[in-house]
């Protein structure tokens, strides 16, 4: 085990919340500072696909979030008009995907799931990071008001716009992938069994997601210039225009949902990076390898870097050795993940009749086993036993 006194993590969000639990299990010294007054995740919903659920369950909460959620066993692909583009039952792929299935779970409960793992005392709120100091053996946090804390370590957990990210690979531009993005929970109840349901139109898209039979998530997307972001009380009208007579219950969820309760933000990443360690500063979720959301695996690859990460720091004589492991195990799959998301992201802003044709001729024709080895790679391989 590395010699480690004690282990700050930057950032209480779903990444740094799954760190701390995963480090304390494994007998670490771990203290949490969330730049938030209360811990809170941006975003409505999140889709837990079996790799994050087994790392979930040996942070103690998957089972939880199982009995709070319908297990989503259909994935389901329609046009604007209601015609059907791809239909994958997971109980006909297999034996391998026997227990396989998405949970989609609002993010406050699985953010409220996580804080219960943890002691009192070892979440700071209302802490924001201004600086990061790299000394010989620790690391200083310097936050607003003049304070600052030192470790042995320092996990970037920050999200987006981290700061620990600059002390690792410096600036890096973020990129936009053309499509904004509305969200919204709903109580609402869909017609028919709990599937995954997405729609494919010229230029936007959408989804519906069942959360319980009472409670759906749902999101919409659009091309856009940057930064065209609604008033919060025009969002609803906006999106009933653009999204009148579309499938599987969109328009009727967005109608559920109060104006000001749409959430609007980019979808943006930044490109892949060869490094997530410098030093004693070592990064793991959004901070590390930012996704856009549409192969549904930012928050699962947060969760699963816990877990890889832990057991690096355990099983490794050195913070150096921990640290090379964890790139080793980690970098091929997410910069692989965040290349096929934003691949497909550009795809679905195809708007020519020509363009969209072709892409629902694609997505119609995309043959079974292909289908079968994409999913087993992005949703069956968990990161192992912490």
């Amino acid at each position: 085990m590395a010699r480690i006194g004690r282990i700050l993590i930057v950032g209480g969000g779903i990444g740094g919340l799954s760190a701390a639990i995963a480090l304390r299990t494994v007998g670490f010294d771990v203290e949490v500072f969330e730049q938030s007054p209360e811990l809170r995740e941006a975003g409505a919903g999140v889709g837990l696909w079996s790799n994050a659920l087994a790392s979930l369950d040996q942070l103690g909460v998957g089972q939880a979030l199982r009995g709070s959620s319908l297990p989503l066993r259909v994935l389901t692909g329609a046009n604007a008009r209601g015609k059907t583009l791809s239909l994958v039952n997971l109980d006909e792929l297999g034996p391998d995907f026997a227990n396989a299935a998405c949970h989609v779970v609002l993010r406050p409960t699985l953010l409220a799931a996580l804080a219960a793992r943890l002691p009192e005392g070892s979440i700071h709120t209302g802490r924001r990071a201004l600086r990061i100091e790299a000394l010989p053996e620790r690391v200083r946090v310097h936050f607003e008001a003049g304070a600052a804390e030192e470790g042995e370590l320092l996990i970037g957990a920050d999200g987006l716009h981290s700061l620990a990210r600059r002390e690792v690979v410096g600036d890096t531009a973020l990129r936009y992938s053309g499509q904004t993005c509305f969200r919204g929970v709903a109580r609402t109840r869909l017609a028919g069994a709990p599937a995954l349901r997405e729609i494919q139109g010229p230029g936007q898209r959408g989804a519906v997601c069942p959360v319980d039979r009472e409670t759906v998530y749902w999101w919409a997307a659009h091309n856009a210039e940057a930064g065209s972001l609604l008033e919060p009380r025009t969002r609803q009208a906006h999106l009933l225009a653009r999204y009148a007579g579309w499938p599987f219950g969109l328009e009727e969820a967005i109608a559920a949902t109060a104006s000001d309760a749409i959430l609007q933000n980019d979808l943006v990443d930044r490109a892949p990076v060869n490094a997530y360690a410098r030093g004693r500063i070592v990064l793991t979720g959004d901070a590390a390898h930012p996704t856009t959301p549409n192969l549904g695996q930012g928050a699962n690859m947060a969760i699963d870097d816990a877990i890889v990460l832990a057991r690096a720091l355990r099983d490794e004589a050195s913070i150096a050795a921990a640290c090379a492991r964890y790139e080793r195990e980690r970098l091929p799959r997410t910069r692989q993940i965040v290349e096929r998301s934003w691949s497909f992201g550009q795809m679905c802003r195809w708007q020519s009749p020509l363009a969209v044709w072709l892409r629902e001729l694609m997505l119609g024709l995309t043959p079974e086993h292909v289908m079968r080895r994409l999913l087993r790679s992005q949703i069956l391989d968990d990161v192992g036993v912490l």
